[in-house]
């Protein structure tokens, strides 16, 4: 029981630590008087604590830092109100973060952002685009932040159209379009059948990170296009990234849709060597349905189970590394 409680408890010290300074120690959790404390001092005080309710989502002591900020006087300060506001978006609690939203001065982007960014998470598309035209409404400039979830908005609204409008507006502002941008605006590209749309902006990025091109890769998954994904996923290896566990994961599909079964055990042994077939349970969870739609070789589908059962490598295991790395030469 111990050794389960010890994560909670190290949570709460996160915060009654800093908080200790804050209360009395008389068990009341009555504030001091803020004339003891400069401003500044407690700004940073409480901003420490926010910060770590915000990282272990607790809620109830957030609430509590957020009574006292207000009893200092300090629920006009644009920083802790922004950070209050973070808090409540971590936690999951959209309506207080909505009522702090309004009490801000909303005069930059950082409070817009995070009250689309809880919004979107929690899957009120339309009323996160409501805020975003709000902000633009307000004369407010969005930033690359605002339009990563304001697209991720647009995406599971499946609403393709908008999200090139919104894509026009980061090029009419003179954005430059990053890998995080860029990845959620593939993903709604890819998605929403405006593949060449995807590939184009792809192309544009100069330095696409792993995750830029499983999106790619998924998304010639997703509209069944076999030849520009693994063509798509020869470029990758040649490239400074090195595919994981995901794009395996994408490859295999691919595999098992269309009976690929000589380019299936290539992938695998490709896998095994680069060690992913060790680390992931995704992959194998994949792994398995190919083979079982494949109905490869019974030893294989075997091994694979057995490191389902024990992610320890096995002798035989190790064995099949060896095996898996010439297989993996040829693609």
């Amino acid at each position: 029981m111990k050794k389960f409680l010890c994560p909670t408890y190290r949570q709460f010290a996160c915060v009654s630590k800093p908080m200790s300074m804050l209360t009395n120690t008389n068990g009341k959790g009555s504030l001091i008087s803020p004339s003891m404390y400069t401003e500044e001092t407690l700004e940073n005080q409480f901003a420490s604590i926010l910060q770590a309710c915000c990282v272990h989502a607790l809620i109830g002591q957030g609430k509590q830092v957020h009574a006292q900020v207000v009893v200092c006087g300090l629920s006009k300060n644009c920083n802790l109100g922004t950070k209050i506001l973070s808090m409540y978006v971590f936690c999951g609690s959209i309506m207080e973060a909505r009522n702090v939203f309004y009490q801000l001065e909303l005069r930059y982007a950082l409070p817009w952002n995070w009250i689309i960014r809880g919004i979107t998470m929690m899957g009120w598309f339309n009323i996160a685009l409501t805020f975003y035209f709000k902000m633009l409404a307000s004369g407010i400039s969005p930033d690359k932040y605002t339009f990563i979830y304001v697209i991720k908005a647009c995406s599971g609204l499946k609403n393709a159209r908008l999200g090139k409008l919104v894509h026009e507006t980061i090029q009419l502002m003179g954005l430059k379009v990053d890998v995080f941008v860029a990845s959620c605006l593939i993903k709604l590209y890819a998605d929403n059948g405006c593949i060449h749309d995807a590939r184009c902006l792809f192309d544009q990025i100069p330095h696409k990170d792993i995750v830029l091109w499983n999106v790619m890769i998924n998304g010639y998954v997703k509209n069944g296009d076999t030849n520009n994904s693994v063509e798509m996923f020869l470029k990758m290896k040649k490239s400074d990234s090195k595919p994981n566990a995901v794009t395996f994961a994408c490859m295999l599909s691919i595999c098992a849709s269309d009976v690929l079964i000589g380019f299936a055990t290539q992938l695998h042994g490709l896998a095994v060597s680069c060690g992913v077939l060790y680390l992931s349970i995704s992959y194998l969870n994949w792994n398995m349905q190919v083979w079982c739609k494949l109905k490869f070789d019974h030893s294989t589908l075997g091994e694979v189970m057995a490191m389902v059962a024990s992610p320890g490598m096995s002798k035989a295991a190790a064995g099949e590394a060896n095996v898996g790395e010439k297989g993996s030469e040829s693609i």
